[in-house]
């Protein structure tokens, strides 16, 4: 009845040969022939991860208590072929391109693959008329089995042929005051009226 209703053909489902045996634990026998025809080829269950925009909020709130939020805008970066926007930016004589990436992935191979793009990018457009430096916010693995693949993250980035700082989590509030700093620096002094 089943080779009626599926008859052979070169596609991937096949029905095998009746088969039978022995066994005095059918339930465990059940268990196993489950764990090795059906589980093994089951998606691991997804582990939670991060966006870049929950990295963002992180950075965000420290950023917003020094109130450094009103001084950045959208800048995109360009050379003739290429361009990358950075949704944060602020001028003064560089641009400074603050840049939330999460590296908090399910899987070690996720973590450089975002890393060699965010590399690629970057270089991609060194060559731009606008000077910039890039501060990549970075939200770590919260599962230490993939600790080694961001360092290796960490690595590649720092191969980036432009001016460059990264920024983890743990230092957001020092990151931010520092940047806050700057602004300050930055920033024409009022005039006052004689």
């Amino acid at each position: 009845m089943a080779h009626a209703i599926l008859p052979p053909d070169d596609s991937s489902l096949q029905w095998s040969q009746v088969g039978g045996g022995i066994t005095e634990n059918p339930s465990l026998t059940l268990e196993q022939i489950y764990k090795r025809f059906v589980e093994r080829y089951e998606e691991p269950s997804a582990q939670e991860t991060r966006s870049d925009d929950e990295v963002w909020r992180k950075f965000k709130r420290t950023l917003e208590i020094r109130h450094v939020l009103k001084f950045l805008r959208p800048k995109k970066i360009f050379v003739q072929d290429d361009e990358v926007e950075f949704h944060y930016a602020w001028k003064n004589e560089q641009w400074h391109c603050l840049e939330p990436v999460s590296f908090d992935l399910a899987a070690p191979e996720s973590i450089t693959d975002k890393a060699h793009r965010w590399l690629g990018q970057i270089t991609s457009i060194k060559g731009s008329k606008d000077p910039f430096k890039v501060y990549f916010l970075l939200g770590e693995p919260q599962h230490e089995k993939l600790k080694p693949a961001f360092e290796n993250a960490l690595s590649i980035l720092k191969k980036m042929p432009v001016e460059n700082e990264l920024v983890r989590e743990g230092e957001a509030s020092e990151f931010s005051e520092h940047f806050a700093q700057e602004i300050e620096h930055h920033q024409p002094e009022p005039q006052t009226s004689k």
